[in-house]
């Protein structure tokens, strides 16, 4: 029986490096080396919302073209491998997904039963307001046969426009396809409908393209990504205050002690009256247990352990920790896990991750080789 390759996934600066590099760089290099293990079927690579959301930025009208390319890169590498978003994966969602890597909670961010009930209201609408009908007409007019037959027959180019569609993002190639026109006739299944509507979230270089198209519309992004990454985000920020109200604190007892001393008192008695602040301990199982009601069972530990590690004197939060913590959730799913360095070192000794996580980008070819071999390929 052939081994199954290998799950690796990619840190968001590798995608950036390769990008902004010239063909003949070093990046390319251990890149070209990377698409020969895919390939020879030893690694699939996959990506996530998180790459989507930190590669693929909306800046001004003049980067347009660029960032176009960088949805096409992703797919170039990845293919139709994706991490799905991470509450989808409590309902069982499970890499390559099927390339989506952004679903609602029904897995659908549009389904034919919702777009239907919209056609609906706006035929309803016309035909009230051109025949003048009164309650009664209009009780019968919404009877599921009726309005079927006044979307097969009623002649409308209402659906062929972006516009028709609101915050809903649609791409050329739907609107151009006519599978709105079959749709209304009912010569289109739902599902085919669906598939067509939502192919962008499958498609990192025509969601590229979208970003600009809708630019002057709500992130859906932001939509689906904002309320399940809240609890993270406030408890990180909890831990932030935590760390500055007592590094505040130790330097106020530090300042005291100097001026203890200045006024004459002996240095190893001025310490003892100014002890630092005990570092409070940290039982992160609620939270664990609250974040995993998002993410699923056995996915937020590294959570606990992070908030731990965060405590300490020593340590800097930085806002770019929510966004590794948030790709951390696919650790378990991953045989190789690109990091930065400060992430690696941090889940050093966190032993659900031993073997995993790979701190630089160069060292990716020689872990793979390693795992390989230990596969026996």
């Amino acid at each position: 029986m052939t081994p199954s390759p290998l799950i690796v996934y990619l840190d968001t600066q590798d995608y950036i490096r390769i990008f902004n590099e010239p063909d003949d760089g070093p990046a390319h290099t251990i890149l070209r080396q990377l698409i020969a293990f895919r390939d020879q079927g030893n690694i699939v690579i996959g990506y996530s919302w998180v790459t989507i959301l930190e590669f693929i930025t909306r800046p001004t009208d003049r980067h347009r073209e660029e960032r176009v390319r960088r949805g096409q890169l992703v797919k170039d590498i990845c293919g139709q491998n994706a991490f799905p978003f991470f509450t989808a994966l409590k309902q069982g969602a499970r890499f390559p997904n099927k390339g989506l890597w952004l679903t609602a909670p029904d897995g659908r961010v549009v389904t034919a039963k919702w777009f239907r009930q919209q056609m609906e209201k706006h035929y309803l609408q016309l035909v009230t307001e051109e025949r003048n009908l009164n309650r009664s007409q209009r009780r019968r007019l919404k009877t599921p046969s009726t309005l079927k037959k006044i979307l097969r027959n009623t002649s409308s180019t209402w659906g062929t426009k972006r516009e028709d569609f609101g915050d809903i993002p649609v791409s050329d190639e739907f609107l151009e396809s006519g599978v709105m026109a079959r749709f209304l006739r009912g010569e289109c299944s739902d599902a085919e409908f669906e598939e067509r509507l939502n192919r962008w979230l499958s498609d990192p270089a025509e969601f590229s393209r979208l970003v600009y198209d809708y630019a002057d519309k709500p992130n859906l992004l932001d939509e689906f990504i904002g309320p399940s990454i809240t609890k993270m985000e406030c408890a990180l920020k909890q831990v932030q205050e935590a760390i500055n109200t007592l590094d505040s604190l130790d330097n106020s007892i530090r300042e005291h002690r100097r001026k203890l001393t200045e006024a004459g008192l002996d240095k190893a008695a001025a310490r003892r009256l100014t002890k630092p602040m005990p570092r409070p301990t940290l039982d992160p199982t609620d939270l664990i247990l609250n974040i995993e009601d998002h993410v699923g069972k056995g996915r937020a530990d590294h959570v606990g352990h992070y908030m731990l590690k965060a405590l300490r004197k020593d340590y800097s939060f930085k806002p770019s920790d929510l966004m590794d913590i948030a790709q951390l959730c696919y650790v378990p799913d991953c045989d190789l896990f690109r990091c930065d360095k400060a992430m690696a070192d941090l889940f050093r000794d966190h032993k659900p991750f031993a073997g995993k996580l790979v701190a630089k980008f160069a060292d990716l070819p020689g872990r793979i080789e390693e795992r390989l071999a230990e596969c026996g390929r």
